[in-house]
């Protein structure tokens, strides 16, 4: 559950069990997030109807480990590669993602393996942006085959304090940007 719940009276939730994304090819996406990442693949289901609505709509769902703060309970990165589209599937345009637009982080421990995760990227053809320091948190930056966007990121004991003296100000932040007033930096 969230360290400070804006209700304490709501059932508990823990945290991200898995996103999900469209991808063009289950088995090169694959080949990516386990064969690249190293992260291991945990489900791959074959499924024949849509979850929701029943309708027919044949598709690939497939869920990667990508770890979590409690190694007994990891958390997943998910993809769907529809083979057939339902009659309400609008279909998907794969594109290069912005980062504003869409992006996945993940944690890593400290710097060291940040700068590790770039050079074994980087070694195996992935184009990767950073170490970018934010602040609050320094980042690296790189695309799967789908163009989905992922960062890696990680913060130091100046980054911590920073954050935190950031989530003290939050409110305010807030209000003064919705009422019209300048971007200061952040991060993302």
């Amino acid at each position: 559950m969230s360290r400070n719940p804006a209700d304490p009276s709501q059932p508990q939730v823990y945290g991200l069990h898995h996103a999900a994304y469209r991808c063009r090819s289950a088995a090169e996406t694959c080949d990516f997030y386990e064969g690249v990442l190293g992260f291991p693949l945990s489900q791959a289901l074959e499924i024949d109807r849509h979850p929701t609505t029943g309708e027919p709509v044949e598709y690939m769902h497939v869920f990667f480990d990508i770890g979590s703060h409690n190694p007994a309970e990891p958390n997943y990165i998910a993809f769907f590669e529809v083979r057939s589209r339902g009659e309400g599937d609008p279909g998907f345009e794969f594109k290069r993602q912005w980062g504003m637009d869409l992006h996945f982080a993940m944690a890593v421990k400290n710097h060291a393996d940040l700068n590790a995760w770039r050079d074994r990227l980087a070694a195996r053809g992935v184009e990767v942006e950073g170490p970018i320091d934010h602040g609050i948190c320094t980042s690296i930056y790189f695309h799967d085959p789908n163009g989905y966007r992922l960062e890696f990121s990680t913060q130091n004991e100046r980054e911590q304090s920073e954050f935190d003296g950031n989530r003290r100000e939050a409110r305010t932040v807030l209000q003064r940007w919705a009422t019209g007033g300048t971007a200061g930096t952040g991060a993302g």
